[in-house]
């Protein structure tokens, strides 16, 4: 599971032109502080090496949440420091110009809606204070600031995916071990 609040990300800037880091902020809708990112590793080939601002150009669509309550994003940390995961501006994904609670109505009635393929901004990390952190907007632009200060070599890049993919298999395993140690205090509860 991961924390999702591409909705309300507003704007942001990271600079990953120090070899290693990745650094800057989000501002998020709703929330009073920027989120304050210091995090070990680079962005993708696309991203290494440039300080970028993200910008909203377009409202994200009305998400019902599957009749619950959205999701409560008071505990998100304003210091998230930790690992990067995947940073691209390059991901290709389906663009819908329809609702949320409309696609899947359409794709359960055995549909095809309507789309546009459309580049996606896709922000992934690991927080030490919040876990999995994904945005993955095709409503959020990049703008590249000065001039690139490094591209990754071949060899760079195979480490730095090599480190996303054990950053991944890490919260994964944590994640099981916490759902075991919760299946493990309601099976005591009921003794």
């Amino acid at each position: 599971m991961a924390w999702r609040p591409d909705h309300l990300v507003k704007t942001g800037e990271l600079d990953n032109t120090q070899l290693g880091w990745t650094m800057g902020w989000l501002e998020l809708d709703g929330i009073d502080e920027r989120l304050q990112l210091k995090l070990a590793g680079n962005c993708h080939p696309d991203l290494a090496g440039w300080k970028f601002r993200i910008h909203r150009i377009e409202p994200e669509l009305e998400n019902d949440f599957g009749g619950d309550e959205p999701p409560d994003y008071s505990g998100i940390s304003r210091n998230q420091s930790g690992h990067v995961g995947d940073i691209t501006a390059d991901q290709m994904i389906k663009h819908f110009e329809i609702s949320t609670e409309e696609l899947v109505q359409r794709l359960r009635a055995g549909e095809k809606p309507p789309f546009t393929w459309r580049k996606c901004l896709y922000l992934e990390w690991y927080s030490n204070h919040n876990g999995r952190i994904v945005i993955q907007s095709t409503r959020l632009e990049v703008e590249r600031l000065g001039t690139r200060a490094f591209e990754l070599t071949e060899a760079e890049w195979q480490e730095q995916a090599r480190q996303n993919a054990g950053e991944m298999s890490h919260f994964m395993h944590q994640l099981g071990d916490a759902l075991e140690n919760a299946t493990s205090g309601e099976d005591e509860d009921e003794d």
